[in-house]
């Protein structure tokens, strides 16, 4: 939105997708605060300015994502003004100034009767704190004076008071008419923006692009507002993240979906609950190769638009896909890719037989699914207990110590039984024993792992594996 440095963030990404706190170099930061981007050193001094390094990080993350491929063509629009690429539309703006005046006062509150829409470098300071106070046509230069501005309207950058004379290119166009300008300038005919410019820049802009640079604005597409953890991203409540961290803990077209399902309505990324989303994308795919029904026409043919614009590739045959919860819980009980695998394919989720491709994407959800836990939700982190507490022990009645014994005496006997077998013994031992199936399955996660709740328990107990379980349940 701005070229400026207007605050300085708590944290920064480096080249690695590592946060690194900005309290060791903030003070030489600060001297920079309204300077554009590509002037200000970067931090962590690995590229040679602020903006090149952040346009990286981004690259990165896109590239990781599937969005674009290595060989997009990216545009700069710095490079665009020092190419005299807005050149056109600066002259457009200064020959028909009276007529911007007028548009821009019908969407901004207060515009000063002598504005001039282009805000010059100082000369003298570096900073985009300047007031143009003149221009010249033939010569294409503004004047101004560098007295301040306020940014976003909370941010006050001081000026230097120095007067002087800036070329076309040594400045820019405020938001609202460099915004249009990139539409004459690129011939854009689409763009999509969310909600907030929807109710701003959009209305200034497309009448701008009309009557000020002669062409007609883009079709446009609004999107809601994108929620992390239920609030606005911002680096002062810590939610924060890049591509690349959440590429972390889902496979990339999961993390594309969720930017182009149903871009009308607000979204929520809640990482704590990252399943709910790899489940709403894998029933998506279900309806897409015809696993799962989608009684109404409309919705199935939005459902497949949203598969097909998710995948970067589009498979012949419906990706091997390990439910995610239950991946987390092999991925933390299993001590290697081989004994993960071998649980998979002992529950019947992965074929006894895979292909290497097959296999890779398995244990990619293992990986993943194990990321999610140690970055997102710890409380989800499963310690299987080696012996049982006494405190636990004499919490639980003697119905439920017995129940927990008939599990393991079950377990015992038939140590190669289904998760659907274990499942309906349970219910079972809870019938006999006259026992709430809460009361049964409280103590068999106490017993097991300390906790009043867990993942699936038959799941659970098929992933740990039968002596372990049968071990722990016998010291009850």
């Amino acid at each position: 939105m701005t070229l400026t440095l207007r605050t300085i963030p708590t944290k920064i990404a480096d080249m690695d997708a590592n946060w690194v706190d900005t309290k060791k170099f903030e003070a030489e930061l600060l001297k920079y605060l309204g300077w554009p981007y590509i002037s200000v050193p970067d931090p962590l001094e690995c590229h040679a300015s602020w903006a090149e390094h952040f346009e990286k990080v981004w690259e990165d993350g896109m590239f990781a994502a599937g969005i674009a491929e290595k060989d997009t063509e990216l545009v700069h629009i710095s490079k665009l003004y020092k190419e005299g690429k807005f050149d056109p539309c600066i002259m457009q703006i200064l020959e028909n100034i009276e007529k911007a005046r007028a548009i821009i006062k019908k969407f901004q509150k207060t515009v000063p009767e002598d504005y001039i829409p282009f805000h010059a470098i100082c000369e003298n300071c570096g900073k985009i704190t300047t007031r143009a106070t003149g221009f010249d046509i033939v010569n294409k230069t503004i004047s101004y004076v560098c007295e301040g501005r306020t940014l976003a309207g909370k941010y006050t950058i001081e000026g230097c008071g120095h007067r002087g004379v800036a070329g076309f290119h040594d400045g820019k166009l405020p938001w609202r008419f460099e915004w249009p300008a990139q539409w004459a300038i690129m011939k854009v005919m689409f763009e999509a923006f969310g909600k907030e410019h929807a109710e701003g820049s959009w209305p200034s802009g497309r009448v701008i692009v009309k009557e000020i640079y002669k062409t007609d604005p883009p079709v446009p597409h609004v999107y809601e507002l994108i929620l992390i953890n239920g609030e606005k991203m911002a680096t002062r409540r810590g939610n924060v993240f890049i591509a690349q961290e959440i590429l972390d803990v889902i496979e990339p077209e999961i993390f594309t979906y969720f930017y182009t399902k149903r871009s009308l309505k607000q979204r929520n990324l809640d990482l704590k609950n990252i399943y709910h989303l790899v489940d709403e994308f894998e029933k998506v795919e279900r309806i897409y190769f015809g696993l799962e029904d989608e009684p109404n026409k409309k919705e199935k043919a939005t459902v497949k638009r949203m598969y097909e614009t998710s995948m970067p590739d589009m498979p012949g045959k419906p990706p091997i896909r390990i439910p995610y919860q239950f991946a987390a819980v092999v991925a933390q009980t299993t001590i290697s890719e081989e004994h993960g695998l071998n649980v998979l394919q002992t529950t019947g989720h992965a074929p006894n037989k895979p292909t290497e491709e097959e296999k890779e994407t398995i244990l990619e959800r293992l990986n993943l699914a194990r990321n999610w836990v140690e970055k997102f939700a710890p409380e989800k982190r499963i310690t299987i207990h080696e012996h049982v507490p006494d405190a636990i022990k004499k919490k639980l009645t003697d119905a439920q110590k017995q129940a927990l014994r008939d599990v393991a005496m079950f377990i015992r006997d038939k140590p190669t039984m289904t998760e659907e077998e274990l499942h309906n013994k349970f219910y079972e031992i809870i019938k006999y024993h006259k026992m709430k199936s809460n009361e049964f399955f409280t103590a068999a996660y106490l017993a097991l792992i300390g906790k009043p709740s867990g993942p699936k328990l038959a799941q659970f107990i098929v992933a740990v594996g039968e002596p372990k379980v049968r071990r722990i349940l016998e010291q009850i």
